[in-house]
């Protein structure tokens, strides 16, 4: 009879604890869930800003203003 051979391998891997007490900065998740919602609806108007500022003309504010004139 012959004899199984068999045979394993084995892995360990230890990361270090990185404290995140740091990035928190006494401040809860939600606290900072907030900011990042304030931060991202800062950068819109900033892009909406500048989108407006590269604009020539406004043709809704045109076609209002031009409502009231046909209306005298």
């Amino acid at each position: 009879m012959s004899k199984k051979e068999t045979w394993s391998y084995g892995v360990n891997f230890n990361q270090p604890y990185t404290s995140f007490d740091e990035f928190f900065k006494g401040k809860s998740c939600r606290e900072i869930y907030q900011d990042l919602e304030t931060e991202e609806e800062l950068d819109h108007l900033a892009k909406t800003d500048s989108l407006v500022d590269k604009m020539l003309t406004y043709p809704d504010a045109e076609a209002i203003l031009n409502k009231i004139k046909e209306a005298k």
